[in-house]
């Protein structure tokens, strides 16, 4: 009897929870425009939710060193943009006087002074990384992982939550005021400036190009000037304000000490700025190289640990 009660609970358990995720996946593609935004960092950064302060990065601060450093070019637009309309042939026949070469020349002799002119002026802006994807169902939390959803990739906690050490911060989009976010576009192709963009300041695709090799970030960026930070820290620390009301949730990472995850929640609760802050746990999967999560916030749980089967599916006992 407790047996058959028991597997008419799991089975009912089971239909409501498919039952919740169709009912969430239409409503999904219903709020599919919207976007959380992820936050991968050490525990260090709690200060972040303490003083409501968010670093933008500058050029020479990023772990990548092809960063914001495209290729200067000393073909002018123009000539590019001519030659781009030639076919093969035109191309061939295509004949340069003496005037054409010395042209050419000083424009070669000008590239190092040109690299300089970029150096200077895209120094003037920060950047703010964060993760997400559109595809993202926004109804579902993390513990209904989603591969798509940043929070389960593990190459990003091992490289920007000091090896699941860390946390993630879900943001709400408008959680820093006049910010736009915009999806980084991976490539093998390298960005070029003419001498003819930097003169005129049109390089702002720059900031969204990175190597195809980067493509499991699913980087979104923002981008600031840096005399428009609220606070400047050691004359390198550009701080923003954020909207600590536009915090969604916080994830731990797998490796993070519980006294850590507590500083962590009592400094959200002991904070009347702060909403409804989620808290989940991620945890490692018992049979695949995947993470799992459950939600715990000190008082209540799903914590599998706590509530899973005592007992093994099917198993009898190969000594009877």
């Amino acid at each position: 009897m407790i047996i058959n009660l028991f597997l008419s609970y799991t089975t009912l358990q089971s239909c409501w929870t498919k039952c919740l995720i169709y009912c969430v996946g239409i409503l999904g593609g219903i709020v599919k425009g919207l976007l959380f935004f992820y936050k991968f960092v050490s525990f260090d950064r709690i200060d972040i939710l303490q003083n409501g302060l968010i670093r933008f990065s500058p050029i020479g601060d990023f772990n990548d060193p092809f960063e914001l450093v495209p290729s200067i070019t000393p073909y002018s637009k123009n000539f590019l943009e001519h030659v781009n309309e030639l076919s093969e042939l035109e191309l061939q026949k295509m004949e340069f006087n003496e005037e054409d070469l010395m042209y050419s020349s000083e424009r070669v002799d000008q590239v190092e002074c040109y690299k300089e002119k970029y150096r200077k002026e895209i120094a003037r802006y920060g950047v703010l990384s964060l993760s997400s994807n559109t595809e993202i169902n926004q109804l579902l939390t993390v513990s209904m992982s989603d591969k798509r959803d940043p929070r389960t990739n593990i190459l990003m906690w091992s490289h920007y939550a000091d090896s699941h050490k860390g946390f993630v911060i879900e943001f709400r989009a408008d959680f820093v005021d006049e910010i736009k976010l915009r999806k980084v576009y991976y490539s093998n192709d390298r960005d070029y400036l003419t001498f003819e963009d930097i003169d005129e300041n049109s390089f702002d695709d720059i900031f969204f190009k990175k190597s195809i090799e980067w493509a499991y970030e699913q980087e979104y960026r923002a981008i600031l000037p840096l005399d428009k930070a609220y606070k400047v820290h050691d004359e390198r620390f550009h701080l923003y304000k954020i909207n600590k009301a536009s915090i969604n949730s916080i994830t731990f990472g797998c490796a993070m000490s519980e006294e850590n995850k507590k500083a962590i929640i009592d400094s959200i609760r002991n904070d009347a700025d702060f909403g409804g802050v989620k808290f989940n746990h991620a945890r490692l999967n018992d049979s695949s190289f995947l993470l799992d999560f459950y939600y715990d916030d000190g008082r209540c749980t799903n914590n599998p640990d706590l509530f899973g089967a005592r007992k093994i599916p099917n198993q009898k006992n190969p000594n009877k």
